[in-house]
């Protein structure tokens, strides 16, 4: 958890009041909900079209840094990732990461 919010303060330039992780066997799923709404995805969020664009510019600026963020998961979870993905909900501006590994979780760590 504490990777995944160092990564959004730090890379995405995002602050979020509430977290919630769930775990299964190969799933990690972070739900992110935001300090504050920033002003102008407030209202860009308004519109059909601005949703998609907040959409692809989070997704993009996600993937700009996921493979910082994969590794140090790797490091901290001992194994490796399959595949990450991350979506925002532009009305609510809660972000949501799924991350799928290659083997289950290890509950010591």
């Amino acid at each position: 958890m504490l990777a995944v919010l160092n990564f959004q303060k730090e890379f995405m330039q995002s602050n979020y009041s509430h977290v919630q992780v769930r775990l299964r066997e190969k799933l990690i799923e972070v739900d992110l909900t935001r300090t504050s709404p920033i002003p102008a995805e407030v209202q860009l969020a308004q519109s059909h079209e601005g949703r998609g664009q907040l959409r692809q510019m989070h997704q993009a600026l996600f993937a700009a840094g996921h493979d910082m963020l994969k590794k140090q998961l790797e490091e901290i979870l001992r194994g490796k990732i399959y595949e990450m993905v991350s979506d925002l909900e532009p009305l609510s501006g809660r972000s949501t990461i799924v991350i799928k590994l290659d083997k289950a979780i290890d509950s010591s760590v």
